[in-house]
Order: structure tokens, then C-alpha cells, then sequence
């Protein structure tokens, strides 16, 4: 897979800054002082919370470093729609606290408001032309905490698309060394119009705990999930 910076060689002037902006913006992780818990109860209006999800808000401690990723869990979010280029579509993430991360295509505006995550476009490339083909958007949270996040796909054209969520809970410990559960779903849709659609996702740091991935109509994508074993670090 070519680098952020070797895919944008290949492409005309506005692409260049598109994948520029998306790097400069959302690439580096960047802490942030946390937002106050009543803002961040209103972030996510018209989502219903359990009162255990309001607690989970206001106890779960944020990351502050790499290690984060390991200890507290992460989440990694796959885009794509399966055109030559970048994506047709660009994906905003909010956190339970709301807290914003992603790239909208179409506006050219990126958003990173969480303490440790990054974006980035990952591309084919043609090893004989070095001609650009499928590229795909990630975005990688360390360390998210419990709860709703809501997710909008954010269309420049309409066309077809695919989300990807993989996420690993927080490490507990037990009589071998340390385990974590990983979870993964899936979801394809089509996008008629070019109006955002929001999907919901539901995450959980609790070992055992799987990740949802909700449509507005409520169909949840089907997800695996497995125990890994790891030994004390």
C-alpha cells in the first residue's frame, strides 16, 4: 500500500489537497483538555442513553498515550466504495462525549477534537505506472471510551459504500498474563442522494463486549467477535 504522501504524487492539484488537509489535520495525534460532562451529554440529542451509558461518561478516563491502545482498547473504522480513487463518500465520528473526528470530501473540511486518534487515506498502487486505483479512509481511535458514537457518512456523489468497524476492548488480567476481546462488523449500503446518512455505533471497553453498528432503520450489522490471549507484557 503507497504512503499518504507517495499516493497524492499521482493525482491533479485538488486531490493533492484534499489528502494534504486530511494528513495535516487528522494525521497526528492531538490531546485536547476534556470537554465538561454536561456539554457532552447534549452532543449526541435524538440518541437514547441508558442511565449505566451516563455513568460510563463521566467515570471513564481519556488516553494519554500510545500504550493506550493496548491497555484502554481502540476502535478502527474502515470507508470505502470501490471506485478508482478516493472514496465517494467521507465519514464524521462523534463520541459520546462529542467529541468529532473525520474528513468530509465533498466540503474539504476535516475535524479532530478527540485526545489520541488519527485519519488517513491508504491507496493502491500500480507498481509498473505508479498510477493510483482503489484508495480507502481509516480513522483509528486509542483508548475510546463506552458508549454511543455517532457515525455520519458524508456523500460527494451518490453511489455505493462499505463501512468496516474493528475494535479491541481494554486488557484485564487473569491467571496467564492479560486478555482482550476483538469485535468486527460490517456494513454496506447505497446512498441515492446526496444527503448524510447516520449510522450509530455501539462500543463497550468491557472485556467480552461486541461492537454494534446500527442503520437508521435500525438493522444492525452482524459481527464477530473472539477472546485473545496475551501474555503478561
Amino acid at each position: 500500500m503507497a504512503n499518504l504522501r507517495s499516493a497524492a504524487a499521482g493525482w491533479g492539484g485538488h486531490w493533492k489537497v484534499v489528502m494534504k488537509l486530511w494528513r495535516v489535520l487528522l494525521a497526528l495525534a492531538v490531546f485536547i483538555i476534556p470537554v465538561r460532562a454536561s456539554d457532552s451529554l447534549s452532543a449526541l440529542d435524538g440518541f437514547p442513553r441508558a442511565r449505566s451509558e451516563e455513568r460510563e461518561i463521566h467515570d471513564e478516563t481519556d488516553p494519554t498515550d500510545q500504550q493506550a491502545c493496548y491497555s484502554m482498547g481502540q476502535i478502527s473504522l474502515t470507508y470505502e466504495s470501490g471506485e478508482v480513487g478516493p472514496p465517494s463518500v467521507g465519514v464524521r465520528v462523534t463520541d459520546p462525549r462529542g467529541r468529532k473526528i473525520g474528513y468530509d470530501l465533498r466540503a474539504d473540511k476535516g475535524w479532530q477534537e478527540l485526545p489520541l486518534a488519527q485519519g488517513f487515506f491508504d491507496c493502491d498502487e500500480n507498481e509498473d505506472t505508479s498510477e493510483l486505483r482503489h484508495c480507502a479512509g481509516h480513522i483509528q481511535i486509542c483508548g475510546p471510551i463506552s458508549g454511543t458514537y455517532k457515525v455520519e457518512v458524508l456523500p460527494a456523489k451518490s453511489g455505493k459504500y462499505s463501512i468496516t468497524v474493528s475494535s479491541t476492548s481494554q486488557e484485564t488480567p487473569d491467571e496467564v498474563g492479560f486478555h482482550s476481546t476483538d469485535s468486527r462488523v460490517e456494513l454496506k449500503s447505497e446512498i441515492q442522494k446526496q444527503a448524510p446518512e447516520v449510522l450509530v455505533l455501539e462500543y463497550s471497553r468491557e472485556a467480552g463486549a461486541q461492537v454494534k453498528l446500527t442503520k437508521s432503520d435500525q438493522r444492525v450489522a452482524r459481527g464477530e467477535k473472539r477472546k485473545t490471549e496475551e501474555s503478561s507484557r
